[in-house]
């Protein structure tokens, strides 16, 4: 990776994102509600492609255990 014009930034994000997901399957949420995703600015075709797919990904997945026992 490194490929992030702000020096490292994709790099730190990828590695809070293993550590997110870790701990999002330790409170037994499915970690497919989180995604990861290198966009970049001159992207925005992409990036509403990626937002379309993740949102339909959420609706399939459902409600979370989390809201259904709160």
């Amino acid at each position: 990776m490194g490929d992030c014009h702000y020096l490292d930034g994709n790099v730190k994000a990828e590695k809070m994102f293993q550590m997110t997901t870790e701990l999002v399957g330790l409170l037994g949420i499915d970690v497919k509600r989180l995604r990861l995703d290198w966009v970049s600015s001159a992207e925005g075709v992409r990036f509403a492609e990626i937002a379309r797919e993740f949102t339909e990904q959420i609706k399939t997945l459902g409600p979370s255990q989390l809201k259904q026992a709160a």
